[in-house]
């Protein structure tokens, strides 16, 4: 289910027991609002209207609450979207509209953003309490190189003690689950292989104290068979997000022409 606020800038998806909410700021700042048990649009309103933390010294307040980051600006977390022409590196993007989807789709939200000649959409739909997100991005412009386009980043409600869990494996010996007390700073996991295979898969999860039976968890898994990248940052102030997509590094996902688009997995 898609509720949507009267003035447009608030959008909350819900399924059978969780909710996730986003909101747009006068500024066109995309902040992510919650990711977690069900709320209403009334609770994701009441989350909007808060304000953003005051002036930290080397610190941005757009730091682990933005929903999407692209490189530029004042910013210093890792960003989702990177990309350069002959002009510039960067992306000083504004918002230009918002679609909902039709039909079998009807709960599907796009929310379109645009710099210069180049578009981008984010993608959210809600399936049985899942989350799926994607970008999608069209060029109309001079050449685009894409550093990087990372399917979404996902921001953690706060909690002490996170624990990162992750998969790794080789031949018959696949698939083992291993976990450890996340810290600050940066974790990347990833692979260069150049297709999905049980070394590395492309799924994490974080936990504070939950068993096999109980517990809260969060996870994301990027449906991808290619080179891959997740990173999972805990931040000065504690806050924690995640980003991930495909491709292992930052030397170049695609170079779009005028008229071409790119269309991040899942």
């Amino acid at each position: 289910m898609l509720d949507i606020t009267g003035d447009g800038r608030t959008w909350l998806l819900s399924g059978q027991r969780s909710s996730y909410a986003v909101h747009l700021t006068e500024d066109d700042e995309l902040l992510h609002l919650h990711w977690g048990p069900r709320i209403s649009l009334a609770d994701a309103e009441a989350l909007a209207a808060l304000p953003l933390p005051g002036h930290w010294p080397f610190e941005s307040a757009l730091d682990g609450r933005e929903e999407y980051p692209v490189e530029g600006g004042p910013r210093f977390a890792r960003p989702a979207l990177s990309v350069r022409t002959e002009e510039r590196r960067g992306t000083e993007w504004a918002f230009e509209a918002y679609e909902t989807g039709s039909g079998e789709e009807a709960d599907e939200l796009r929310l379109r953003f645009r710099d210069a000649g180049l578009t981008i959409t984010l993608h959210y739909r809600m399936r049985d309490d899942v989350v799926e997100r994607w970008v999608t991005l069209r060029n109309e412009g001079p050449a685009v190189e894409l550093l990087r386009a990372d399917s979404a980043t996902w921001t953690l409600p706060e909690r002490d003690g996170w624990r990162l869990s992750q998969l790794h494996g080789r031949w018959a010996a696949e698939s083992r689950l291993t976990a450890a007390p996340l810290t600050y700073g940066e974790k990347v996991v990833g692979s260069r292989r150049g297709h999905t295979g049980h070394q590395h898969l492309p799924w994490v999860a974080l936990d504070t104290d939950a068993t096999e039976e109980h517990g809260e968890v969060y996870g994301c898994a990027l449906g991808w068979s290619g080179s891959w990248r997740i990173s999972v940052a805990q931040l000065p102030d504690a806050r924690v997000q995640i980003t991930g997509g495909a491709g292992h590094d930052d030397s170049g996902l695609a170079r779009l022409a005028a008229g071409e688009s790119f269309t991040t997995p899942v």
